[in-house]
């Protein structure tokens, strides 16, 4: 049995010696709190120094755009996680920072409305809105799409949604620890690491039903992109954690776009949980891995710049 890096297992015990959720809270104080203890973790991210942070609104929906620098070499859109229910553009905030830093990209990240209060397809509209409204703003930027969980979740979708919608075209998309097939396959990452690893399976299902809100089909594509038709999709990186239940659906899902034609790069963080190969700060490997891909994704940018 595989365990995690020493610095992801002092995270893990520092993670269970808090408070445990009061089922009576309401879902508002649910939320709150759980994003509490995601700020808790901004302190593992590295700081880092940005030309220019701005928000705006798309619609109704709050936007944080962080330039590197002046002239950025394309755009990423990036999306938080939290099981569609919870994040938002303040929990991801020095992960977006961190990010714009290091692959010299601008980031967008996009506060999506969440379930249980707008389910499916909220956030994915949402999201497609704001995408579009970067390819208007930004129109000598090339465009990417990616987050972590839900996020990549999201990022999947809306990059069917703009193949379909012959939307704004995107030079890849990054997937880290992507949810991707909301029917919750029991594979054997899901029993291996579904109790104990931060991320807990018995959740799963309050959380799709919050989602999925009126009975919509989890086997829908753009819900579970597991289920959808992959071709023509702009390249990919999937990037996984070795002690993640959901690793082995993400990992299926990197080889079902191989099989349609995408190309796509993975990469699986060893003795890592869901999500935890963020924290910059936590360690230099985990820092160093996160750069080599951040640089990954500038260089689909790059392509299509040089190709320009």
């Amino acid at each position: 049995m595989p365990q995690p890096h020493p610095d992801v297992q002092a995270l893990l015990d520092d993670a269970g010696s808090g408070p445990a959720l009061d089922p009576t809270m309401t879902v508002p104080q649910l939320r709150g709190a759980c994003d509490t203890g995601v700020l808790r973790c901004h302190d593992l991210v590295r700081r880092v120094e940005l030309h220019e942070v701005r928000d705006h609104l798309v619609g109704s929906v709050p936007v944080r755009l962080y330039l590197p620098r002046a002239t950025p070499v394309g755009l990423h859109v990036h999306l938080h996680g939290g099981g569609w229910w919870m994040g938002s553009i303040e929990t991801t905030d020095p992960m977006a920072r961190d990010l714009a830093a290091a692959s010299g990209l601008a980031v967008l990240s996009v506060g999506y409305r969440l379930a249980p209060e707008a389910p499916w397809p909220a956030a994915p509209e949402d999201v497609y809105a704001a995408l579009q409204w970067a390819a208007e703003t930004f129109p000598e930027l090339s465009l990417s799409i990616g987050g972590e969980s839900a996020g990549a979740n999201l990022a999947a979708v809306v990059a069917l949604m703009a193949r379909d919608r012959s939307g704004p075209p995107l030079v890849a998309q990054w997937l880290d620890v992507p949810a991707v097939d909301l029917t919750l396959p029991r594979t054997p990452s899901f029993y291996a690491f579904g109790t104990g690893f931060g991320l807990e399976v018995a959740q799963f299902d309050l959380l799709t039903t919050w989602y999925l809100a009126g009975g919509t089909d989890p086997r829908h594509p753009l819900v579970s992109p597991a289920f959808a038709d992959l071709q023509g999709l702009p390249p990919a990186l999937v990037t996984t954690a070795e002690l993640d239940p959901i690793r082995d659906q993400g990992e299926a899902f990197a080889e079902a776009l191989r099989i349609a034609g995408v190309e796509v790069t993975t990469d699986r963080a060893v003795g890592h949980i869901h999500a935890s190969s963020w924290l910059t700060a936590m360690n230099a490997q985990t820092a160093e891995r996160f750069d080599r891909l951040a640089a990954t994704l500038a260089q689909h940018h790059a392509v299509v710049e040089v190709s320009a």
